[in-house]
């Protein structure tokens, strides 16, 4: 079996690569950047309405797992004024470096933390809600169980998570070639349905998991798979998140 501490090392060399290109000046690597900052309009679209949609308020404590330049937590932060300041990782030290420059609220820099989803560096029930956007692509079955595994750690009663990927097509061909276009350089690409997720979930015990179905996400054009998980106490009012 393959232990937490293995499973960060084999990101930590895939991340290598990925540090590698990311900060090159290819028009991949360019066109990512754009992507993770001001491009996230277009390739999340759908965060911008996430407060709404799951009718959060100022007292959410927020981690965003794989957090890139940070554009997540400002979003939610802006809308929200959240109470605690909120907290994001990334693995990546060059996204991490964009989105301190990016950032001109102290209060949130201070929240943006070298890390692994594998491996959360937090006490356990610390978040109300934990978001997860584009990170399980590069993950294989056993760390996404782990990655899944640890937000279910950190989440506090009542608590969801709520998580996005590219996903696939149906098509052979077309899933191979949209992975090829989604790929980073040093990560292999997994294209994973809504429901393959949810039982990822299931695996490591989350009693509650939903397709999110959120929409819409503009660029690239490549479907996207989403689910909400959670571990509510007994007398949680579900209905709010359907």
């Amino acid at each position: 079996m393959t232990t937490n501490l293995e499973r960060y090392a084999g990101q930590a060399r895939r991340g290598g690569a990925y540090e590698r290109w990311l900060r090159a000046s290819t028009p991949g690597a360019l066109a990512f950047r754009w992507l993770l900052g001001p491009g996230q309009w277009a390739s999340n679209t759908a965060i911008y309405r996430l407060a709404e949609n799951l009718k959060l308020d100022r007292t959410t404590t927020l981690l965003d797992i794989g957090c890139g330049r940070g554009t997540m937590l400002r979003t939610l932060d802006d809308q929200l004024q959240l109470d605690v300041p909120p907290v994001g990782i990334d693995l990546s030290r060059a996204t991490l470096d964009l989105a301190q420059r990016d950032e001109h609220n102290p209060r949130r820099g201070a929240g943006l933390v070298q890390a692994s989803g594998v491996a959360l560096p937090f006490q356990d029930a610390k978040f109300s809600l934990v978001t997860c956007g584009h990170v399980l692509r590069h993950l294989d079955d056993d760390e996404a169980r782990a990655l899944l595994y640890e937000i279910g750690r950190v989440l506090a009663p009542g608590g969801i998570a709520v998580l996005w990927e590219f996903g696939p097509t149906g098509n052979a061909r077309l899933d191979a070639w949209n992975a090829r276009a989604v790929a980073t350089e040093g990560t292999p690409v997994r294209l994973r349905s809504a429901s393959t997720l949810r039982r990822l979930a299931t695996d490591v015990g989350f009693p509650f998991t939903s397709d999110a179905d959120l929409r819409p996400f503009l660029l690239p054009p490549v479907p996207r798979a989403s689910i909400i998980v959670g571990r509510p106490p007994e007398d949680f009012d579900l209905s709010r998140f359907m």
